[in-house]
């Protein structure tokens, strides 16, 4: 009987000692996190329209006549596909999602090559590079601070923009630096909440869940996907009131306040 009371003891000392392990690794969403569109939202139609007619005339160059409302729809379309199963936390390579969208252009299987591919994959990328989105105002200097006591890592759910490219626009805007690992959906082939991405983030920087603040705005991806894994989380609400589908450790409505919770709450 004491054996077993000791047994419970020590167990409940191990729970507690996972459960309030310190933190020392901060792991960033990036879209609607860190960075936004001009008008707040996640996605830019002035993009789309540049990325359409950047694949309409790359097309031409093979004899294949498309209008750019037939390429924008069709792409839209792929974006629908990709966002819908983010939720699911699955993803494909950024290629791949390419080579979809050449197919359900209708292109005769033929031309469609692994050099046509490419080459619309990196218009695609071009476009991306043209109009980028913003970075929030005072990221930099937050990141900056924060990691002089943290890991940093940013896991994103990424679309029709290649990794390549993010990196690209990362270092343009002095941000790549900021980070000790990134990790895209369409470069591993899944996506948030799906508990493998997580795990394989924490774990290319030997850091237990426990030890791990995620930070973002999506209470599926980001929040259940994050604590199911057994890190703490922050919900970036950007203003915005719904119910929790799974409640995050804290709230906030802007990731500039993230310093401010790691104050406060002596994380």
């Amino acid at each position: 009987m004491v054996e077993i009371i000791y047994l419970i003891i020590l167990i409940l000392i191990v729970w507690y000692l996972m459960k309030n392990k310190k933190i020392r690794t901060l792991s960033f969403d990036l879209w609607l996190t860190l960075i936004y569109e001009s008008d707040l939202t996640a996605h830019s139609d002035i993009r789309r329209n540049i990325r359409s007619e950047k694949i309409k005339i790359k097309l031409s160059k093979h004899n294949i006549d498309l209008s750019a409302e037939k390429i924008t729809s069709v792409f839209n379309d792929i974006s629908r596909t990709i966002n819908s199963g983010h939720e699911k936390g699955l993803d494909k390579k950024f290629n791949e999602w390419v080579l979809q969208g050449l197919n359900s252009l209708d292109i005769d299987r033929e031309k469609v090559t692994s050099k046509l591919v490419k080459e619309i994959a990196d218009v695609i990328d071009e476009a991306f590079l043209e109009h980028p989105p913003q970075l929030l105002s005072g990221v930099l200097e937050m990141l900056t601070s924060l990691r002089k006591k943290y890991n940093i890592i940013l896991i994103s759910n990424t679309g029709l923009t290649s990794p390549e490219a993010y990196i690209r626009w990362f270092k343009r805007i002095e941000l790549f630096d900021k980070f000790d690992g990134l990790f895209f959906s369409n470069d591993l082939s899944i996506a948030k909440p799906s508990e493998k991405i997580f795990h394989l983030a924490f774990e290319s920087i030997n850091a237990l869940p426990q030890e791990v603040l995620h930070i973002g705005d999506n209470l599926n991806t980001d929040v259940c996907g994050s604590k199911n894994v057994g890190a703490k989380t922050v919900w970036i609400t950007n203003g915005v009131n719904t119910k929790f589908s799974c409640k995050p450790d804290f709230v906030a409505e802007s990731v500039l306040e993230v310093k401010d919770i790691i104050r406060d709450h002596n994380i």
